[in-house]
């Protein structure tokens, strides 16, 4: 803290990040733009400077509290945090698990320089949360959610009290960046918990890209064993052999095909799949008949029953006793009553 333009040169690199800050946070467009990872970019060197500057001037001690800092040093504490901010809006796919563990990092060395100053406790609001039941995660994050909303309330109601014409502006300038650190101390747990479980996704994501890519490096290049066409003297355009079949003491050269039948055999490549029919119906059916496989005649049809004429009364009551009768059977027979057991013993 003994070299004041070094502070100063510190300070400016950091309000100029916080510009860019904020324009990140208002701009139209779309995370994923090249123009937008170039602001990206832009920020996370801007903050990483600081930082580097920081470190080399061994700014923060343990052995001192926030009353040892002016105003303008206890903002840089939040430069960390706001790198970590940064990193987490890196979209690169290859560099994502690189790119979180940084994240995670700064977050971390935010926090611990946090404990050292006393400005929160090494237990309590850094302390991991416990496995509990659904119901009190629930109440915790609500409470916790409160008090983050309270918190933003106070820091904005800070920030318009500084663009007035108070006479202790210093006061409550001093007052908004520990309020804006306390604010920063409850986003970056939340975060923190974002991110480790984003990071753990990530790296089984890179660890199957990474098998699969091993797979595919130990798996042999095609040309190391297809046949070479050249050892067994065929033109690649044409496809035909240059050497002959025989050599002058008649042994063959090549493998060949005994057949008399060049089409025969082209046939049978070019060709569906499936078994294809060898004749009509018509021809089947007349080969069938020939064989005497289908039955024709069958002799006299019979001829048709003659209809009872109206005025033949004997014929006419003749055909009413018999259908009386039928029906009688029927009532005394009914249907399915030989299958009923009646005719056990």
């Amino acid at each position: 803290m003994d070299d004041t333009n070094a502070d100063v040169s510190v300070g400016l690199g950091f309000s100029r990040a916080q510009q860019q800050l904020k324009s990140l946070a208002s701009s139209p467009l779309a995370s994923t733009s090249d123009e937008y990872q170039k602001q990206v970019q832009s920020v996370a060197k801007q903050l990483q400077q600081c930082i580097t500057q920081i470190q080399q001037l061994s700014l923060f001690s343990s052995n001192e509290t926030p009353d040892d800092y002016s105003t303008s040093e206890l903002k840089l504490i939040l430069a960390t945090a706001y790198l970590g901010d940064v990193l987490q809006k890196t979209t690169s796919p290859d560099l994502r698990v690189s790119v979180l563990e940084q994240a995670l990092k700064n977050y971390q060395k935010f926090q611990t320089t946090c404990q050292d100053l006393g400005i929160i406790k090494h237990t309590g609001q850094v302390q991991k949360a416990k496995h509990v039941d659904a119901g009190q995660t629930r109440m915790h994050k609500i409470e916790r959610f409160k008090q983050q909303r309270a918190m933003e309330q106070e820091t904005k109601e800070l920030e318009e009290r500084l663009m007035g014409d108070e006479d202790d502006l210093e006061e409550v300038e001093r007052e908004f960046a520990l309020k804006l650190i306390l604010l920063k101390v409850h986003q970056v747990q939340d975060d923190m918990h974002m991110v480790e479980r984003e990071l753990e996704m990530a790296r089984q994501m890179a660890d199957m890209k990474r098998s699969r890519d091993e797979q595919q490096d130990d798996r042999v290049p095609s040309s190391e064993w297809r046949l070479d066409p050249h050892s067994y003297n065929v033109d690649l355009q044409t496809g035909q052999h240059t050497r002959p079949l025989f050599n002058e003491r008649g042994q063959p050269t090549r493998p060949f095909v005994l057949t008399n039948n060049r089409q025969m055999i082209k046939d049978q490549v070019f060709r569906p799949g499936w078994a294809l029919p060898t004749m009509s119906v018509d021809e089947y059916l007349q080969q069938e008949q020939e064989r005497g496989n289908i039955i024709s005649g069958g002799g006299k049809e019979p001829e048709p029953k003659a209809e009872i004429d109206d005025n033949d009364y004997d014929a006419l009551d003749a055909e009413v006793v018999k259908q009386r009768e039928w029906d009688d059977f029927k009532d005394n027979n009914p249907r399915g009553a030989g299958n009923m057991g009646g005719n056990r013993g």
